[in-house]
């Protein structure tokens, strides 16, 4: 058996998703997923079915949305899963009804119909479901009124079982291991591709499936890769470079981490570990400010207080990355540690899991990421990148 949940955690997922219906008036909700590449969509499908699809591509004469599936939730009932491959694999799925179709949407309509639905529907997965398919699924049922529900199934699985977190602890080890391997081939002599290369030797021989090894060094450290078609460059870090490295995989059973740490190739100038030390303090003191309650604007106005003392310029990745962090499940997911992105009912919560990140930059000097993920739990919280914030 290849599914590493027994069957009552999905039952147990099953029932929170449908209290939830219940709280927000729905009677049928329907749930999508998109699988198949290297930035996913998948983490509600897998969660309720343990669904992954792997194939892509385009619409054909045969296929239409490809990769694509998506569960039928009624109040009271098993869920029902409609997927886009010719068989479904009894061994890793969590649920018995299941429905094969070279065309997801039309099956899932099909099936709406015969149940008899009308009225309000949630729809979970407007954020990524392409209008092509969503018309087809809005012109084939047209009893139904569709409510964009997306953090429907997320607010769930923001908490994570006992079961999840031990994933997660495996996750974090692995993570660690890989973190630690791509830094110290960077400031060794390696390429940035070399090193990026042993790192994912790690993620996939501990189980994961990488999203992306990146890194960057040099006069490029203001931006987030050195070369992003692929996340590393073929170019070695020179001695004195200051050099990046994070590594966005999903580690064990689709529990994405993406810690990240900064170095110096040979030994560190005193401004440049200044540079470092500072950016670690940030990421020390906001995680150790995230405990069950807080609200995430108070912990992202200590972040900003934090930067504002330091100095320093707004880089391009400042701007691209304007949080202190972010959930984390099976993907990079709401809610942000931000005085511009976080609400103010945001709060931390007993095991929820956190990416914590802060950058820094000074001309002349360079830049400087760190972010280290951890578990919120009841009397403290658990680190689980276990990095240096030093290397050499």
């Amino acid at each position: 058996m290849l599914r590493h949940f027994p069957l009552d955690e999905y039952h147990d997922r099953w029932a929170r998703v449908q209290d939830l219906m219940r709280a927000r008036g729905f009677d049928t909700a329907v749930v999508f997923g998109r699988g198949g590449g290297t930035t996913d969509n998948c983490g509600d499908i897998l969660y309720l079915t343990n669904h992954y699809p792997v194939s892509g591509g385009t619409d054909s004469l045969i296929w239409s949305a490809r990769s694509f599936s998506g569960v039928v939730l009624r109040r009271g009932e098993e869920p029902e899963l409609h997927i886009d491959e010719p068989e479904p694999r009894p061994d890793l799925l969590a649920l018995d009804n299941v429905h094969c179709d070279n065309h997801p949407f039309a099956s899932i309509a099909r099936a709406l119909n015969r149940r008899g639905v009308t009225g309000r529907v949630a729809f979970c997965g407007s954020q990524f479901v392409p209008v092509k398919y969503y018309r087809q699924l809005v012109e084939a049922t047209p009893g139904i009124e569709w409510v964009d529900c997306d953090d429907l199934v997320r607010a769930v699985r923001a908490i994570k079982s006992a079961r999840e977190l031990d994933c997660y602890r495996i996750a974090g080890a692995s993570a660690t291991e890989a973190t630690d391997v791509l830094m110290q081939g960077l400031i060794s002599g390696l390429s940035e591709r070399e090193a990026a290369g042993e790192a994912a030797r790690v993620v996939v021989r501990n189980g994961g499936r990488i999203q992306a090894i990146g890194a960057n060094h040099g006069a490029t450290m203001d931006y987030d890769y050195r070369f992003p078609l692929t996340g590393s460059s073929a170019d070695t870090p020179a001695m004195g470079d200051m050099v990046r490295g994070t590594v966005h995989a999903a580690f064990f059973q689709g529990y994405y981490l993406d810690p990240g740490r900064t170095a110096v190739r040979g030994k560190a100038s005193p401004e440049q570990r200044r540079l470092i030390e500072a950016t670690a303090n940030i990421v020390q003191r906001l995680s150790a400010m995230m405990r069950p309650g807080t609200r995430l604007l108070d912990v992202a106005a200590e972040g900003d207080r934090m930067t504002a003392d330091f100095g320093g310029d707004v880089s391009a990745i400042m701007k691209n990355f304007p949080f202190f962090g972010h959930g984390i499940g099976l993907s990079f997911e709401q809610p942000r540690i931000s005085t511009v992105m976080s609400l103010p009912e945001d709060v931390v919560r007993e095991d929820m899991v956190f990416g914590v990140e802060a950058f820094l930059s000074q001309s002349g000097i360079g830049s400087a990421f760190v972010e280290d993920i951890i578990i919120i739990g009841r009397d403290g919280n658990e680190l689980l990148t276990q990095s240096p914030y030093q290397y050499g």
